[in-house]
């Protein structure tokens, strides 16, 4: 049955990245760009969100992409470290959280101008469990930690 009142998106494809598709903003969140891509140390799919207008994404915004997907197992270990000593600060007999084992890659949020100090966001979700971490990156060093269920 055809949805007549689904709203069509606008998408273009990038010689690169591969095809872009594009969310309006709403009263909630800004406007911005998805793409799927395979991160071959996660081996899985990856939905990046980079924030921009319907014009498309820049060239800082696609070079940190390609960037993040080269030096994610570089910095998965130090993602790792940072997690468990903000949650042992708060719970000191907390369980030693494994990204690998327990966690999975939610989506990267990517600003409009990530800068030179190229930064980003990860969010991670429970295997089992409802927690997600979200985890704001700078210049390849975790800096923040945010959990929410």
């Amino acid at each position: 049955m055809l949805n007549i009142f689904r709203k069509k998106r606008k998408k273009i494809t990038d010689d690169i990245l591969g095809i872009l598709t594009f969310y309006e903003s709403s009263k909630l969140d800004e406007s911005y760009w998805n793409v799927d891509r395979k991160i071959n140390s996660v081996n899985e799919l990856v939905e990046f969100y980079m924030y921009n207008n319907s014009d498309g994404i820049n060239k800082n915004q696609k070079e940190l992409i390609l960037a993040i997907e080269k030096k994610y197992t570089e910095i998965i270990d130090s993602i790792e470290i940072f997690i468990n000593e903000k949650i042992n600060k708060i719970d000191s007999n907390s369980e030693y959280i494994s990204i690998r084992k327990n966690l999975d890659v939610n989506f990267i949020n990517v600003p409009e101008n990530p800068t030179e100090l190229e930064k980003w966001e990860l969010n991670l979700v429970e295997k089992k469990g409802f927690a997600n971490y979200e985890i704001q990156i700078e210049n390849w060093i975790p800096i923040d930690l945010g959990i929410s269920a």
